[in-house]
């Protein structure tokens, strides 16, 4: 999950709902974030948040780490949607 206006004037200052996850499958790993002078969370660089599932497959991981991260509440978010898609294609044409 990357900061509006990323790469090239990433916002920072934008408050930062991170979504709970009740599951052993699912990571959230912050690295543009930081604590508001009131405790609130907050976007701090381009790159906010990373959203990593692990799964028997690449394409389930995948789909589960897009849910999750569907559900990051950030203005004007951007989501990657490209992660994967080698790895995706290699996969379809193994079988």
């Amino acid at each position: 999950v990357a900061a509006a206006g990323y790469p090239e004037r990433a916002r920072t200052g934008d408050a930062l709902t991170v979504p709970a996850v009740d599951a052993d499958d699912v990571l959230i790993f912050q690295a543009g974030t930081a604590r508001a002078g009131s405790g609130t969370l907050v976007s701090s660089g381009g790159r906010v948040l990373a959203v990593t599932a692990v799964a028997p497959d690449i394409a389930a991981a995948r789909e589960r780490s897009t849910a999750v991260a569907a559900r990051v509440v950030l203005d004007g978010k951007q989501s990657r949607t490209d992660i994967g898609w080698r790895e995706l294609a290699r996969s379809a044409g193994a079988s």
